[in-house]
């Protein structure tokens, strides 16, 4: 058969013109990997090659050997992208568009006091010289009362009562008879007279007698005192003997602010040093006044010593029980080089600091183990570890902390062995990022998930009081269930950020609880519960109306300190329980 070559060109230019237009059509791209799991590039693949894991944009703590959805947010798993950077372990090199999204802030620190001053926390007192007692001087039975409740408002003259009075009444009538012999035996009148005036009867009233020539049945008592009605005695009816106690008067024109201040601290304070202070129900008066009084006796179970300021209060706006905030310039010697608290990540007595330093033209972060001094204000004093003109992370520490950690880097949430001595002194506290204000950024139905969480604690907190370990444990399984049960996909980007910075040490502390039968070691993986969930609670707020109160023992975890939540103002200390069940003090409110 003879083949026509006509034929065979045709066929042969159509061939390729088919492979062509295939190729246009199909990508261009020989390769079928070029595109994985709908991460779409060429890059993807190199990367993959490169570092052969796959993470979490939104969870980069995520490492698997392929492909796949993210374990806790369900998102489409990316390459991980190997960096380069220092071979120094402590030093973390992170790209621009990290810097920013992580919001990494850096301030130049230098020496001297920025901002040297402590904070306080007390209640406004009545002043104890202004609380006064109105009497009878002379027996009697309560007619009337006309001051007869509680917070009632009292000026000296008004009248308190209507008495009836034989012995008063007899005394009239020895007055009256006194004065028909005025002109023979004067000195009579004038000792009747004394009689009643003792009695505190007023001149106005004597002469009253006197003229009507009839003794009064009933006699009004006047008040003694200015101020209102802090206790009320006696009712309608009631006897009193010569000095009976009707009420009990106090002036509030000038009361006492008193601050409760931790034993370590009252080396900063004196007699005479201003402090400035706002009252929780009007924020937005400021106060001042100087110290007038140190409570020269430490309150054994508290550690606390009352610091007393005598305010002016004329305008009544300062009420007894009023939480106030104060600040006191601290009398500080030490001065020297100071670091903002938001640079310091701490866990016990181990600190430390991220500086940004310049290595062979390329910015790095470098961890700083720091050794601190005193608090003052807003600062801690350094006393190794830093230098002047140091440029140190004052925002996004945590988030260095973590990237160090899952590069395998020292950090302070995975030291090396050879500084994990540091933390054995106490109870080890998780490392938490600052709780920041994200309630616009969450739905309702999370709020009232993580109440039923924070409820559920509260009654955890309560046997731990009680310290009975299967009661502890049943309350911890209670409060795990409900936590399992809070929607993470109910937050985005950064606040599900810092819920999952919360949600991981919450979940850790209750799995050891559950399986502690120590009520001691219990109550210690209660601190690293409280610390997260005081921090969620107050980033994220809940559906309960009522306030919570946040309190601080200081003699808990070896005297490093311990916070927990409580429905109820009063102090009932969750660590010590029957032992110091009264240490502690309210360091902030939730939801007032």
């Amino acid at each position: 058969m003879k083949i026509n070559r006509s034929i065979v060109i045709t066929g042969l230019v159509t061939l390729g013109l088919g492979l062509l237009i295939g190729a246009l059509f199909l990508g261009g791209s020989p390769n079928p990997t070029a595109q994985l799991d709908g991460h779409e590039g060429e890059g993807h693949e190199l990367e993959q090659t490169a570092s052969g894991l796959w993470t979490c944009s939104m969870h980069p703590q995520v490492r698997q050997p392929e492909p796949g959805d993210c374990p806790f947010c369900g998102m489409d798993l990316i390459p991980l992208k190997e960096e380069s950077g220092s071979d120094n372990p402590k030093m973390l090199k992170m790209s621009n568009a990290a810097i920013q999204l992580a919001n990494i802030q850096t301030s130049i620190i230098g020496s001297g006091n920025p901002e040297a001053g402590l904070t306080l926390n007390g209640k406004v007192k009545a002043d104890e010289r202004r609380v006064n007692v109105q009497t009878t001087h002379f027996a009697a039975r309560i007619e009337k009362l006309y001051k007869n409740f509680e917070g009632e408002t009292v000026r000296k003259g008004d009248k308190i009562a209507e008495l009836y009075s034989p012995e008063l009444v007899t005394a009239q009538e020895e007055l009256i008879e006194a004065k028909k012999v005025e002109n023979s035996n004067p000195i009579l009148l004038e000792a009747a007279r004394k009689k009643l005036h003792h009695w505190k009867l007023s001149m106005e009233q004597i002469q009253k007698i006197e003229s009507s020539n009839t003794p009064m049945r009933t006699f009004d008592l006047l008040a003694d005192y200015d101020g209102v009605i802090s206790k009320k005695m006696v009712s309608n009816g009631d006897h009193l003997n010569e000095g009976g106690v009707l009420l009990e008067i106090t002036d509030l024109s000038k009361v006492w602010a008193v601050f409760e201040v931790y034993e370590r601290d009252l080396k900063n304070l004196s007699v005479g040093q201003q402090i400035d202070f706002t009252a929780r129900s009007i924020s937005s008066q400021q106060f001042s006044g100087k110290i007038a009084f140190i409570e020269p006796v430490l309150n054994a179970s508290s550690r606390v010593v009352e610091v007393r300021v005598d305010v002016n209060n004329a305008n009544g706006a300062l009420k007894p029980d009023v939480f106030l905030k104060g600040k006191v310039t601290m009398n500080s010697e030490s001065g020297g080089l100071m670091v903002p608290k938001s640079a310091v990540l701490w866990t016990g007595e181990r600190s430390v600091v991220y500086t940004k330093v310049n290595e062979e033209g390329n910015e790095y972060f470098m961890l700083n183990e720091v050794t601190l001094g005193d608090a003052s204000g807003d600062y801690y004093q350094v006393k190794s570890g830093l230098s002047i003109g140091d440029e140190v992370v004052t925002n996004g520490a945590f988030t260095l902390d973590s990237e160090s950690q899952l590069k395998g880097k020292i950090s302070m949430m995975n030291p090396r062995k050879n500084t994990a001595e540091a933390s054995s002194s106490g109870f080890p506290v998780v490392t938490l990022p600052e709780s920041k204000d994200f309630k616009s950024l969450v739905a309702a139905p999370f709020q009232k998930q993580l109440g039923t969480v924070a409820t559920a604690y509260i009654d955890l907190k309560d046997k731990m009081v009680k310290g009975e370990p299967n009661s502890i444990k049943s309350a911890a399984v209670k409060v795990k269930e409900l936590l399992s049960k809070v929607d993470m996909s109910l937050t985005k980007g950064e606040a599900h950020t810092h819920w999952m910075a919360m949600l991981n040490p919450m979940d850790e502390s209750l799995k050891k609880i559950e399986g502690s039968s120590n009520r001691d070691q219990q109550r210690l993986e209660f601190i690293n519960l409280s610390k997260a969930l005081i921090n969620a609670v107050q980033s994220f707020g809940t559906d309960i109306n009522s306030p919570l109160y946040v309190q601080f023992c200081p003699m808990a975890n070896d005297n490093k300190g311990a916070t927990w939540i409580s429905k109820d103002e009063n102090i009932i200390n969750p660590y010590f329980g029957d032992m110091m069940l009264t240490c502690g003090s309210v360091e902030s409110v939730i939801g007032q």
